[in-house]
């Protein structure tokens, strides 16, 4: 598997997409690593929509590396990201056999330190819900993510829920949360709750 399809499936499984996505068209090793990462899945009994809010950071080995990432970012206009998202979830459609579209999408890119570099996501998608009556299924189909040391996703059900089933078991449960820890490999989580 090549460097790029590598980190694509990185990318659609993680929901970091514009700018891992961009930094990853260099040919050489990238001059950063990550340090941090939170994936926020919430989930309404309003709507069959998901909003997802993803926090990542990173260390670059040199300021000019950090900078050149800067530049890009800011280069990219709103259309432009808002595209780019589409079709890493569009990509991701065809892989799975599961629809998703987008309906929403922003993000924002601060530094911190000499060499931190911290990327915000908020999207919003539709496709990974089905309703049968009272009981809401989240899928996304046979997607696994890889989450580092300092990883975490979580998904948060809406209040009042009663969770029927999860797979895989959770590293723990704080009332409407579900959540997994890294490190470890997840495939993308399968979860039945009661509204």
């Amino acid at each position: 598997m090549s460097r790029y399809n590598k980190f694509l499936w990185i990318v659609v499984a993680v929901l970091i997409g514009v700018m891992i996505f961009q930094f990853f068209f260099m040919k050489r090793k990238p001059a950063y690593h990550q340090t941090y990462y939170k994936s926020e899945y919430l989930f309404s009994n309003d709507s069959t929509s998901v909003s997802i809010h993803s926090v990542a950071k990173f260390a670059f080995n040199k300021a000019d590396e950090m900078k050149k990432a800067v530049e890009q970012f800011q280069k990219m206009s709103s259309a432009d990201k808002l595209k780019a998202y589409k079709e890493m979830f569009a990509n991701l459609s065809k892989n799975t056999k599961v629809k998703i579209n987008v309906l929403g999408y922003q993000s924002t890119m601060t530094t911190f330190g000499a060499t931190g570099l911290k990327i915000e996501e908020k999207g919003i998608i539709s496709g990974i819900i089905k309703q049968k009556g009272k009981i809401t299924t989240v899928g996304m189909g046979n997607v696994e993510m890889k989450l580092d040391e300092n990883s975490e996703v979580i998904f948060v059900l809406p209040k009042g829920s009663k969770l029927v089933s999860v797979v895989p078991t959770p590293t723990s449960v704080k009332e409407n949360e579900l959540i997994w820890k890294g490190p470890m490999n997840l495939k993308f989580p399968e979860v039945e709750y009661e509204r």
